[in-house]
């Protein structure tokens, strides 16, 4: 054990080689859509598919060691669902489950959850569907439906200090429209919200926008709805949630563009902020209380502040009205109300819906900018620091993440790795896994399992989503398998035994099923590789940063990956017509054309 510990820390250093692509630098190309409006990166060991990042700026005041959580979806998005990126810009972990909304991390019962929103969302700009809760292994914990067997809007899923759950729902509901020119028998999307117990589903608190708020009050006119059950008039449009310590809420109405604050026991509206009826004095001039269409409302500074995302905009007929974060200071005694801080884009964006604002804990401020496949970091005095795409400039709508957050996250999926070898290279990969520091080959003459029969090959730091490790060429082994180290040597997860013959033209891939469990792993520690962990993870960031800054990034061609995987310049939403796919030959793994699924783009 000892001999194999001091190989794998001698290989570690003897061998160097770049893994995955990783994001373009300030690429014109990508944002033209030279690359197709949803960049992706393909990878030799997983099918799956993860997002290719254009940083138009970038600064290592971003590098904080936590992972980057969106929900990329959009008609141009062929593999849609909750992704985790790593501080590089890597894929960590995706799963398809399709257009899904809301990515977020809470922390319940002392188990962190991932958090996310699936279902209809064709319903007149909301949804009706459930909120999931996974748990670190990326398994299903929580379903959760909203009470009174309404549906679960996408708009807002929010834990409190309490851990109860908020949630936003709209539901048709019948209304006196005559004020606003309509039927006295008309029909209206109430914007709804509840506080109801995650473990028991019980209902806490309910509140109904039409129960407190005139139609006259709300900034949207009925363009033509509400004369019929099946044509509702979204006249509130609730979109967040949140509540203090007093136990009252703020909600946000992007139709009203206003912030209600909320009487926790009666329901009552305590004051309001922004839009026909505002109650505040405005100490910057209108800046602070001038926004418009917004989201994501929260209290900051135990109730002393509220951010948001004020999207100023709605519409074809509003493009040139700007998007920003905001950082208001809010008197509720004085009711005065001033901006402390704004964060512009510094190329100005307009974000027709969606959005939001994130305080971290270094004092940087995470701002996604929901319709427009963007998010940027800024200081907290609104200096810009990172500056990210994941979707082609170009894009505007086809691209989004309704949200973007960052935060810590340890994930150990019960599937096992990846595996793909060919000729003298092996390409690992493990969805999901962060604790992963190190790969280490093992060869065997036969694919028995047994564990005197494997022997150390070589090792390389994990690189990215998918490492490549070449293999030494002096190598006999008929079976190759890779495993996974952590910080401290421990093997913590192994691919399967897979045969090797470096003179096939064909790659050999062993993939986990997605259904198994994690099959029990030897229980051994490199003591040498645990001991050299601090020492090689320095040497890997130095590695992966070389790599990093030496690629270039304008042409197309840099995305291809040699003779494994042609397809990666392809992404699904070129325009190539069916003549032209004619001449463009396809390999992926050594399958063939026909056992390939192709998006409507390539039909």
């Amino acid at each position: 054990m000892m001999l194999d510990g001091l190989l794998i820390v001698l290989a570690l250093f003897l061998v160097s080689v770049c893994a995955d692509s990783g994001p373009y630098l300030q690429s014109s190309a990508y944002d033209e859509g030279r690359f197709g409006e949803w960049p992706t990166e393909t990878y030799r060991s997983s099918p799956i598919v993860g997002p290719a990042l254009n940083y138009l700026q970038h600064s290592d005041k971003c590098k904080d060691g936590l992972y980057t959580f969106i929900a990329p979806r959009g008609s141009r998005v062929a593999h849609p669902g909750p992704m985790i990126l790593d501080q590089d810009g890597h894929l960590v972990w995706t799963t398809e489950y399709g257009q899904s909304y809301n990515l977020n991390v809470y922390n319940y019962k002392g188990q962190d959850y991932l958090t996310f929103w699936m279902g209809n969302d064709g319903v007149g700009g909301h949804g009706e569907g459930a909120y999931y809760m996974l748990d670190s292994s990326y398994q299903e914990v929580y379903k959760i439906d909203a009470a009174n067997h309404l549906p679960a809007d996408l708009h807002e899923f929010h834990m409190t200090e309490e851990g109860t759950a908020l949630i936003t729902i709209y539901d048709v509901y019948p209304a006196d429209l005559r004020p606003v020119g309509g039927l006295e028998e008309g029909w209206i999307w109430d914007g709804t919200f509840q506080e109801f117990d995650i473990e028991t589903g019980k209902l806490l608190f309910q509140w109904r926008a039409s129960e407190h708020f005139e139609f006259t009050d709300v900034i949207r006119d009925r363009e033509g709805n509400g004369d019929s059950e099946s044509r509702p008039w979204d006249f509130f449009h609730i979109n967040s949630v949140d509540k203090d310590a007093k136990g009252n809420y703020l909600i946000s109405s992007r139709y009203a563009s206003c912030l209600t604050y909320i009487n926790g026991s009666t329901g009552a509206i305590i004051w309001r902020l922004g839009g026909k009826n505002n109650d505040f004095e405005d100490l910057s001039d209108g800046a602070a209380t001038d926004f418009s269409w917004q989201h994501h409302a929260r209290f900051r500074d135990n109730g002393t502040a509220i951010t948001m995302f004020d999207n100023a905009s709605r519409g074809g007929g509003a493009p040139e009205l700007t998007s920003r974060g905001l950082y208001l200071d809010i008197d509720q005694e004085n009711m005065t109300v001033k901006v402390r801080h704004e964060y512009w884009n510094p190329s100005p964006i307009s974000s027709q819906s969606q959005g939001s604002v994130q305080l971290l804990d270094n004092s940087n401020v995470l701002v996604g900018y929901g319709h427009v496949p963007t998010w940027t970091e800024y200081s907290i005095d609104g200096d810009v620091l990172c500056d990210v795409h994941f979707g082609a400039a170009s894009g505007d709508g086809n691209i989004m993440s309704y949200r973007v957050f960052k935060y810590p996250w340890i994930g150990n999926p019960q599937t096992s790795p990846d595996i793909a070898v060919y000729q003298y290279e092996v390409a690992v990969s493990w969805n999901g896994a962060t604790e992963v520091v190190t790969w280490a080959l093992e060869g065997a003459s036969s694919n028995s399992h047994k564990t005197e029969s494997t022997k150390f090959v070589t090792a390389m730091p994990k690189s990215g989503f998918e490492t490549i490790i070449p293999i030494p060429q002096d190598a006999t082994h008929k079976y190759i398998r890779a495993l996974a180290l952590n910080s401290t040597g421990q093997v913590i997860g192994s691919t399967k035994l897979v045969r090797w013959d470096p003179t096939s033209p064909e790659p050999v891939v062993g993939r986990h099923d997605d259904k198994e469990m994690s099959s029990p792993v030897r229980s051994v520690v490199f003591f040498i590789v645990g001991f050299s962990s601090a020492v090689l993870l320095a040497a890997g960031a130095w590695l992966a940063r070389r790599c990093y800054d030496s690629r270039p990034v304008s042409a197309p061609k840099d995305k291809e990956r040699g003779d494994w995987q042609p397809l990666d310049r392809f992404n699904g939403d070129e325009d190539l017509s069916e003549g032209e796919m004619d001449d463009v030959e396809f390999s992926l793994l050594g399958h063939s054309r026909a056992s390939l699924q192709f998006d409507d783009d390539f039909k």
